[in-house]
């Protein structure tokens, strides 16, 4: 079951993205301010801005430094042309992630705390439940925190500060590629067989399945755009 604060975090991304989609708060016009906010949700400045990242990275917002954050354009069309028109886009940062993050799995798992062991099984429960619901959004947003839990804990903070900015700038890839048919499940259970080779403390094991999950991903892309 997720911590008490990751509940807290969902249901402020999913009250926030439902002001987003109908239109209250519309496209180009900032947020209140953090305390306005977490007044108004009944909610500590700390889950705030955990919504506020999860948002970020699944691009329905822009987190802009010392000028608040503000609601992005919603791309529209079909999937299959996004990717026509940004395929190679899409394969310069899955090959980003695959040259920083299979590292970062590799220090977790010889360094890893228990607390850090848990929030990454409590992600994965949470991403699977929102599989099995249908709720596509959660999925990305579990999706993007879940490597976002890595980077931040590797022990390595110059590159995991870098992979949390290429994170913030992929939120349509993310949308686009987990879109995929298939590709949900299959995230899953890749994420699920990271955490056990992190929890065993099997980092050769930890940096392969990363590697392989980050280039099955773009593969899987490359294809659909290309058929």
């Amino acid at each position: 079951m997720a911590h008490e604060t990751d509940q807290v975090w969902s249901a402020t991304v999913d009250h926030l993205r439902g002001m987003i989609d109908s239109g209250e708060l519309p496209p180009g016009s900032r947020l209140p301010a953090e305390r306005t906010l977490c007044e108004q949700l009944g909610i500590s400045r700390g889950s705030l801005r955990q919504a506020l990242r999860v948002l970020d990275s699944i691009g329905y917002v822009q987190i802009r430094a010392g000028s608040g954050t503000y609601v992005r354009e919603q791309e529209a069309g079909p999937l299959s042309s996004w990717f026509s028109e940004h395929e190679q886009l899409v394969e310069k940062l899955f090959d980003l992630r695959a040259a920083v993050e299979p590292t970062l799995a590799e220090r977790l798992a010889r360094h890893h705390a228990p607390r850090v062991v848990q929030r990454l099984a409590d992600n994965v429960a949470e991403m699977a439940a929102a599989a099995e619901a249908g709720d596509m959004l959660r999925v990305i947003a579990t999706d993007a925190e879940f490597h976002r839990v890595i980077a931040g804990n590797a022990g390595n903070d110059d590159v995991a500060d870098l992979l949390r900015s290429v994170l913030a700038l992929v939120g349509e890839e993310r949308r686009a590629a987990l879109r995929l048919p298939g590709q949900i499940r299959k995230a899953v259970d890749e994420h699920r067989a990271i955490l056990d080779a992190i929890r065993r403390s099997d980092a050769a094991a930890a940096r392969e399945i990363t590697l392989k999950h980050l280039l099955d991903a773009k593969t899987y892309a490359h294809d659909y755009a290309s058929s």
